[in-house]
Protein backbone atom coordinates (compact mmCIF):
# COMPACT_ATOMS: atom_id res chain seq x y z
CA UNK A 1 0.00 0.00 0.00
CA UNK A 2 1.04 3.57 -0.66
CA UNK A 3 -0.59 5.52 2.16
CA UNK A 4 -4.31 4.81 1.74
CA UNK A 5 -3.97 3.67 -1.89
CA UNK A 6 -3.63 0.02 -2.91
CA UNK A 7 -1.31 -0.60 -5.86
CA UNK A 8 -2.51 -2.70 -8.83
CA UNK A 9 -2.28 -6.48 -8.57
CA UNK A 10 0.63 -7.01 -10.99
CA UNK A 11 2.80 -4.48 -9.17
CA UNK A 12 2.16 -6.16 -5.81
CA UNK A 13 2.65 -9.63 -7.35
CA UNK A 14 6.07 -8.67 -8.77
CA UNK A 15 7.18 -7.12 -5.47
CA UNK A 16 6.04 -10.19 -3.56
CA UNK A 17 7.88 -12.57 -5.92
CA UNK A 18 11.12 -10.67 -5.39
CA UNK A 19 10.62 -10.73 -1.62
CA UNK A 20 9.87 -14.47 -1.63
CA UNK A 21 12.96 -15.27 -3.72
CA UNK A 22 15.18 -13.19 -1.47
CA UNK A 23 13.75 -14.66 1.74
CA UNK A 24 13.74 -18.30 0.58
CA UNK A 25 17.47 -18.12 -0.21
CA UNK A 26 18.19 -17.19 3.41
CA UNK A 27 15.78 -19.56 5.19
CA UNK A 28 17.27 -22.94 6.04
CA UNK A 29 14.31 -24.51 7.85
CA UNK A 30 12.28 -26.51 5.32
CA UNK A 31 8.89 -25.89 6.96
CA UNK A 32 9.40 -22.13 7.19
CA UNK A 33 10.62 -21.98 3.57
CA UNK A 34 7.45 -23.78 2.43
CA UNK A 35 5.23 -21.24 4.21
CA UNK A 36 7.03 -18.35 2.52
CA UNK A 37 6.79 -19.90 -0.95
CA UNK A 38 3.07 -20.65 -0.44
CA UNK A 39 2.43 -16.91 -0.04
CA UNK A 40 2.44 -16.62 -3.84
CA UNK A 41 -0.40 -19.15 -4.09
CA UNK A 42 -2.57 -16.98 -1.84
CA UNK A 43 -1.76 -13.68 -3.51
CA UNK A 44 -4.87 -13.23 -5.64
CA UNK A 45 -7.42 -14.09 -2.94
CA UNK A 46 -5.56 -11.93 -0.40
CA UNK A 47 -5.46 -8.99 -2.78
CA UNK A 48 -9.19 -9.24 -3.50
CA UNK A 49 -9.90 -9.39 0.23
CA UNK A 50 -7.95 -6.16 0.85
CA UNK A 51 -9.71 -4.39 -2.02
CA UNK A 52 -13.09 -5.49 -0.65
CA UNK A 53 -12.31 -4.35 2.89
CA UNK A 54 -11.06 -1.01 1.61
CA UNK A 55 -14.29 -0.52 -0.34
CA UNK A 56 -16.37 -1.31 2.76
CA UNK A 57 -14.33 1.13 4.84
CA UNK A 58 -14.78 3.87 2.24
CA UNK A 59 -18.51 3.18 2.12
CA UNK A 60 -18.74 3.42 5.93
CA UNK A 61 -16.76 6.67 6.02
CA UNK A 62 -18.97 8.20 3.33
CA UNK A 63 -22.11 7.28 5.28
CA UNK A 64 -20.75 8.58 8.59
CA UNK A 65 -19.07 11.73 7.38
CA UNK A 66 -21.11 12.88 4.43
CA UNK A 67 -21.40 16.67 4.70
CA UNK A 68 -24.73 18.07 5.82
CA UNK A 69 -23.85 21.49 4.47
CA UNK A 70 -23.15 22.73 0.97
CA UNK A 71 -21.10 25.88 0.39
CA UNK A 72 -24.36 27.79 0.08
CA UNK A 73 -25.49 26.45 3.48
CA UNK A 74 -22.15 27.43 5.04
CA UNK A 75 -22.44 30.97 3.67
CA UNK A 76 -25.96 31.24 5.09
CA UNK A 77 -24.75 29.92 8.47
CA UNK A 78 -22.01 32.56 8.64
CA UNK A 79 -24.55 35.22 7.70
CA UNK A 80 -26.82 34.02 10.52
CA UNK A 81 -23.92 33.99 12.98
CA UNK A 82 -22.94 37.56 12.10
CA UNK A 83 -26.56 38.68 12.48
CA UNK A 84 -26.68 37.25 16.01
CA UNK A 85 -23.33 38.82 16.83
CA UNK A 86 -24.76 42.17 15.72
CA UNK A 87 -27.56 41.94 18.31
CA UNK A 88 -26.21 40.71 21.67
CA UNK A 89 -28.90 39.82 24.19
CA UNK A 90 -26.87 40.81 27.27
CA UNK A 91 -24.73 43.84 28.07
CA UNK A 92 -21.85 41.56 29.07
CA UNK A 93 -21.61 40.23 25.49
CA UNK A 94 -21.57 43.57 23.68
CA UNK A 95 -17.79 43.99 23.61
CA UNK A 96 -17.20 40.28 22.99
CA UNK A 97 -19.65 40.05 20.09
CA UNK A 98 -18.23 43.17 18.47
CA UNK A 99 -14.71 41.73 18.54
CA UNK A 100 -15.86 38.37 17.15
CA UNK A 101 -17.87 39.93 14.33
CA UNK A 102 -14.97 42.20 13.37
CA UNK A 103 -12.59 39.22 13.30
CA UNK A 104 -14.99 37.22 11.09
CA UNK A 105 -15.37 40.15 8.68
CA UNK A 106 -11.63 40.77 8.42
CA UNK A 107 -9.99 37.37 8.82
CA UNK A 108 -12.42 34.60 7.84
CA UNK A 109 -12.39 33.28 4.28
CA UNK A 110 -15.79 31.62 3.93
CA UNK A 111 -14.81 29.93 0.64
CA UNK A 112 -12.21 27.85 2.52
CA UNK A 113 -14.65 26.56 5.15
CA UNK A 114 -15.94 22.99 5.03
CA UNK A 115 -18.45 21.10 7.16
CA UNK A 116 -15.50 19.98 9.33
CA UNK A 117 -15.00 23.54 10.62
CA UNK A 118 -17.16 24.24 13.73
CA UNK A 119 -17.80 27.85 12.73
CA UNK A 120 -19.34 26.63 9.44
CA UNK A 121 -22.15 25.30 11.66
CA UNK A 122 -22.20 28.57 13.69
CA UNK A 123 -20.32 26.88 16.55
CA UNK A 124 -17.74 29.06 18.33
CA UNK A 125 -15.09 26.71 19.71
CA UNK A 126 -12.47 27.76 22.24
CA UNK A 127 -9.89 26.36 19.79
CA UNK A 128 -10.81 28.76 16.95
CA UNK A 129 -8.25 31.44 16.13
CA UNK A 130 -10.87 34.19 16.35
CA UNK A 131 -11.46 33.14 19.99
CA UNK A 132 -7.81 32.63 20.86
CA UNK A 133 -7.00 36.11 19.53
CA UNK A 134 -9.49 37.86 21.82
CA UNK A 135 -8.04 40.16 24.46
CA UNK A 136 -7.98 38.97 28.06
CA UNK A 137 -11.26 40.57 29.10
CA UNK A 138 -13.15 39.37 26.01
CA UNK A 139 -11.80 35.85 26.34
CA UNK A 140 -12.80 35.76 30.01
CA UNK A 141 -16.35 36.72 28.98
CA UNK A 142 -16.38 34.03 26.29
CA UNK A 143 -15.16 31.37 28.73
CA UNK A 144 -17.59 32.26 31.54
CA UNK A 145 -20.14 29.50 30.70
CA UNK A 146 -17.26 27.01 30.70
CA UNK A 147 -16.12 28.04 34.18
CA UNK A 148 -19.67 27.77 35.52
CA UNK A 149 -20.07 24.36 33.91
CA UNK A 150 -16.92 22.98 35.57
CA UNK A 151 -18.79 22.90 38.86
CA UNK A 152 -21.06 20.15 37.57
CA UNK A 153 -19.10 18.02 35.14
CA UNK A 154 -18.72 14.24 35.59
CA UNK A 155 -16.36 13.42 38.42
CA UNK A 156 -14.27 11.06 36.33
CA UNK A 157 -11.92 13.93 35.54
CA UNK A 158 -13.35 16.92 37.40
CA UNK A 159 -12.43 18.79 40.54
CA UNK A 160 -15.82 19.85 41.81
CA UNK A 161 -16.38 20.42 45.52
CA UNK A 162 -18.65 17.87 47.14
CA UNK A 163 -19.45 16.36 50.46
CA UNK A 164 -16.45 14.34 51.64
CA UNK A 165 -18.56 11.22 52.19
CA UNK A 166 -19.94 11.38 48.64
CA UNK A 167 -16.44 11.82 47.23
CA UNK A 168 -15.24 8.79 49.16
CA UNK A 169 -18.11 6.67 47.81
CA UNK A 170 -17.34 7.76 44.24
CA UNK A 171 -13.62 7.12 44.72
CA UNK A 172 -14.33 3.65 46.07
CA UNK A 173 -16.47 2.80 43.05
CA UNK A 174 -13.84 4.06 40.60
CA UNK A 175 -11.01 2.23 42.39
CA UNK A 176 -13.13 -0.93 42.40
CA UNK A 177 -13.52 -0.67 38.62
CA UNK A 178 -9.80 0.04 38.17
CA UNK A 179 -8.96 -3.02 40.28
CA UNK A 180 -10.92 -5.17 37.85
CA UNK A 181 -9.16 -3.57 34.88
CA UNK A 182 -5.71 -4.10 36.41
CA UNK A 183 -6.41 -7.82 36.97
CA UNK A 184 -7.82 -8.31 33.45
CA UNK A 185 -5.25 -10.24 31.33
CA UNK A 186 -6.27 -8.17 28.30
CA UNK A 187 -4.71 -5.04 29.81
CA UNK A 188 -1.72 -6.37 31.76
CA UNK A 189 1.01 -5.59 29.23
CA UNK A 190 1.41 -3.02 26.49
CA UNK A 191 1.36 -5.86 23.93
CA UNK A 192 -1.96 -7.29 25.12
CA UNK A 193 -3.46 -3.80 25.40
CA UNK A 194 -2.52 -2.95 21.81
CA UNK A 195 -4.29 -6.08 20.57
CA UNK A 196 -7.70 -5.15 22.01
CA UNK A 197 -10.50 -3.88 19.79
CA UNK A 198 -12.40 -0.66 20.25
CA UNK A 199 -15.42 -2.65 21.43
CA UNK A 200 -13.42 -4.38 24.16
CA UNK A 201 -12.01 -1.05 25.33
CA UNK A 202 -15.45 0.55 25.50
CA UNK A 203 -17.11 -2.43 27.21
CA UNK A 204 -14.40 -3.36 29.74
CA UNK A 205 -12.91 0.05 30.57
CA UNK A 206 -14.79 3.15 29.44
CA UNK A 207 -18.34 2.06 30.26
CA UNK A 208 -17.57 0.77 33.81
CA UNK A 209 -15.65 3.97 34.62
CA UNK A 210 -18.53 6.13 33.41
CA UNK A 211 -21.03 4.13 35.46
CA UNK A 212 -18.87 4.49 38.57
CA UNK A 213 -18.44 8.24 38.01
CA UNK A 214 -22.07 9.05 37.20
CA UNK A 215 -23.64 6.68 39.71
CA UNK A 216 -25.14 9.28 42.05
CA UNK A 217 -25.90 12.34 39.95
CA UNK A 218 -28.48 14.63 41.63
CA UNK A 219 -31.01 14.11 38.82
CA UNK A 220 -31.22 10.40 39.62
CA UNK A 221 -31.33 7.47 37.23
CA UNK A 222 -29.84 7.72 33.76
CA UNK A 223 -29.36 5.12 31.06
CA UNK A 224 -25.95 4.57 29.47
CA UNK A 225 -26.33 2.85 26.10
CA UNK A 226 -23.48 1.11 24.27
CA UNK A 227 -25.61 -0.37 21.53
CA UNK A 228 -24.32 2.23 19.04
CA UNK A 229 -27.96 3.00 18.43
CA UNK A 230 -28.87 5.78 16.07
CA UNK A 231 -28.90 9.16 17.79
CA UNK A 232 -32.46 10.49 17.80
CA UNK A 233 -31.22 14.09 17.79
CA UNK A 234 -28.92 13.40 14.84
CA UNK A 235 -31.68 11.60 12.93
CA UNK A 236 -34.12 14.49 13.43
CA UNK A 237 -31.51 17.01 12.24
CA UNK A 238 -30.44 15.06 9.16
CA UNK A 239 -34.03 14.47 8.06
CA UNK A 240 -35.25 18.00 8.71
CA UNK A 241 -35.59 18.75 5.01
CA UNK A 242 -37.39 16.99 2.17
CA UNK A 243 -35.65 14.11 0.47
CA UNK A 244 -34.19 10.69 1.10
CA UNK A 245 -34.33 9.49 4.71
CA UNK A 246 -30.85 9.64 6.23
CA UNK A 247 -29.31 7.63 9.02
CA UNK A 248 -28.40 9.51 12.19
CA UNK A 249 -24.93 9.32 13.71
CA UNK A 250 -24.16 6.41 16.02
CA UNK A 251 -22.08 7.39 19.07
CA UNK A 252 -20.15 4.66 20.89
CA UNK A 253 -22.00 5.55 24.11
CA UNK A 254 -24.97 7.79 24.85
CA UNK A 255 -26.46 8.90 28.17
CA UNK A 256 -30.25 9.05 27.98
CA UNK A 257 -32.90 10.31 30.34
CA UNK A 258 -36.70 10.27 30.23
CA UNK A 259 -37.91 13.84 30.53
CA UNK A 260 -41.68 14.35 30.61
CA UNK A 261 -42.20 11.26 28.47
CA UNK A 262 -39.50 12.17 25.96
CA UNK A 263 -36.14 10.41 25.67
CA UNK A 264 -33.35 12.99 25.83
CA UNK A 265 -29.68 12.51 24.93
CA UNK A 266 -27.40 14.69 27.02
CA UNK A 267 -24.01 12.94 26.82
CA UNK A 268 -22.16 11.40 23.87
CA UNK A 269 -18.95 9.37 23.87
CA UNK A 270 -16.61 8.64 20.97
CA UNK A 271 -13.77 6.20 21.62
CA UNK A 272 -10.80 4.75 19.77
CA UNK A 273 -8.85 1.60 20.46
CA UNK A 274 -6.11 1.81 23.10
CA UNK A 275 -3.75 2.51 20.22
CA UNK A 276 -5.11 5.61 18.48
CA UNK A 277 -3.93 7.26 15.27
CA UNK A 278 -3.89 11.02 14.81
CA UNK A 279 -6.46 10.69 11.99
CA UNK A 280 -8.85 8.73 14.21
CA UNK A 281 -8.52 11.32 16.99
CA UNK A 282 -9.29 14.17 14.59
CA UNK A 283 -12.25 12.39 12.97
CA UNK A 284 -13.77 11.46 16.34
CA UNK A 285 -13.31 15.02 17.55
CA UNK A 286 -15.30 16.36 14.58
CA UNK A 287 -17.99 13.72 14.96
CA UNK A 288 -18.33 14.52 18.67
CA UNK A 289 -18.97 18.26 18.39
CA UNK A 290 -21.46 17.61 15.59
CA UNK A 291 -23.32 15.13 17.82
CA UNK A 292 -23.36 17.69 20.63
CA UNK A 293 -24.73 20.34 18.29
CA UNK A 294 -27.52 18.02 17.13
CA UNK A 295 -28.28 17.07 20.74
CA UNK A 296 -28.37 20.66 21.94
CA UNK A 297 -30.62 21.74 19.05
CA UNK A 298 -33.04 18.89 19.73
CA UNK A 299 -33.27 19.59 23.46
CA UNK A 300 -33.71 23.31 22.81
CA UNK A 301 -36.64 22.66 20.48
CA UNK A 302 -38.34 20.14 22.79
CA UNK A 303 -37.64 21.45 26.29
CA UNK A 304 -36.64 25.07 25.68
CA UNK A 305 -34.14 25.31 28.55
CA UNK A 306 -32.79 28.71 29.58
CA UNK A 307 -29.69 29.60 27.56
CA UNK A 308 -26.38 29.46 29.41
CA UNK A 309 -27.86 27.07 31.98
CA UNK A 310 -27.70 23.81 30.09
CA UNK A 311 -24.88 22.02 28.32
CA UNK A 312 -24.62 18.81 26.33
CA UNK A 313 -21.55 16.84 27.39
CA UNK A 314 -19.15 15.11 25.02
CA UNK A 315 -16.41 12.68 26.05
CA UNK A 316 -13.69 11.62 23.66
CA UNK A 317 -11.35 8.73 24.39
CA UNK A 318 -8.25 8.81 22.20
CA UNK A 319 -5.87 6.05 23.15
CA UNK A 320 -5.26 6.26 26.90
CA UNK A 321 -6.38 9.91 27.09
CA UNK A 322 -9.90 11.02 27.95
CA UNK A 323 -11.18 14.49 27.04
CA UNK A 324 -14.24 16.19 28.51
CA UNK A 325 -16.10 18.75 26.39
CA UNK A 326 -19.36 20.67 26.61
CA UNK A 327 -21.51 22.63 24.16
CA UNK A 328 -23.64 25.44 25.61
CA UNK A 329 -25.98 27.83 23.81
CA UNK A 330 -25.36 31.37 25.03
CA UNK A 331 -28.04 34.00 25.65
CA UNK A 332 -28.27 34.76 21.91
CA UNK A 333 -28.50 31.08 21.00
CA UNK A 334 -24.94 30.87 19.65
CA UNK A 335 -23.35 27.47 20.46
CA UNK A 336 -20.10 27.78 22.40
CA UNK A 337 -17.95 24.65 22.46
CA UNK A 338 -15.50 24.20 25.32
CA UNK A 339 -12.83 21.69 26.23
CA UNK A 340 -13.13 21.32 30.00
CA UNK A 341 -10.54 18.81 31.13
CA UNK A 342 -8.40 15.89 30.03
CA UNK A 343 -6.70 13.07 31.88
CA UNK A 344 -4.91 9.78 31.36
CA UNK A 345 -6.81 6.54 31.95
CA UNK A 346 -4.71 4.46 34.39
CA UNK A 347 -4.75 1.03 32.76
CA UNK A 348 -2.10 -0.11 35.25
CA UNK A 349 -1.67 0.67 38.96
CA UNK A 350 1.78 2.13 38.19
CA UNK A 351 0.16 4.75 35.95
CA UNK A 352 -2.27 5.75 38.73
CA UNK A 353 0.57 6.14 41.23
CA UNK A 354 2.53 8.26 38.75
CA UNK A 355 -0.51 10.49 38.11
CA UNK A 356 -1.13 10.90 41.84
CA UNK A 357 2.45 12.00 42.42
CA UNK A 358 2.33 14.46 39.51
CA UNK A 359 -0.97 15.84 40.82
CA UNK A 360 0.52 16.33 44.29
CA UNK A 361 3.48 18.23 42.86
CA UNK A 362 1.54 20.41 40.39
CA UNK A 363 -1.43 21.16 42.70
CA UNK A 364 -0.41 22.37 46.17
CA UNK A 365 -2.77 21.93 49.15
CA UNK A 366 -5.79 24.24 49.17
CA UNK A 367 -4.85 25.72 52.54
CA UNK A 368 -1.94 27.83 51.44
CA UNK A 369 -1.99 30.23 54.40
CA UNK A 370 1.45 30.78 55.95
CA UNK A 371 2.21 28.51 58.89
CA UNK A 372 2.19 30.29 62.29
CA UNK A 373 5.26 28.34 63.32
CA UNK A 374 8.20 30.67 63.90
CA UNK A 375 11.20 29.84 61.76
CA UNK A 376 14.28 29.03 63.79
CA UNK A 377 17.02 31.57 63.09
CA UNK A 378 20.09 30.23 61.39
CA UNK A 379 23.14 29.91 63.59
CA UNK A 380 26.73 29.27 62.77
CA UNK A 381 27.53 26.38 65.03
CA UNK A 382 31.21 25.70 65.64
Amino acid sequence: MNGDEVADYNTIRNSTERAVRSASQKIENKGRKEKVVNILMEMESGYNTIIGLKALKALNINQESSPDYTQEDITQNIRTLKMKLSSPMTDADVNLYGALKKSIDENLDISELTWKNPIASTVLSDELDIVKNLNQRQRRTFMEPRENMKCGVPRLISSRKEDEFELLKTAERILGVLGGIWSNPAFITSTTRSMQSEGTYVTDVIMPLLRASLGDLPNGYICLSTAERQSLASKVHRNDGIGKVKMGKKPDIMALENCDGKLMEFLYVESSRIVCTATKKTDDGIKLWRELLDGSSYISSVCRPICNQFGVVGIQVAGEKIYLNVLINDASGIPRYFHLEHAEIPLTSENLLKQAMEQAVSHPPRNTSPSPTVTTPEHDYQ
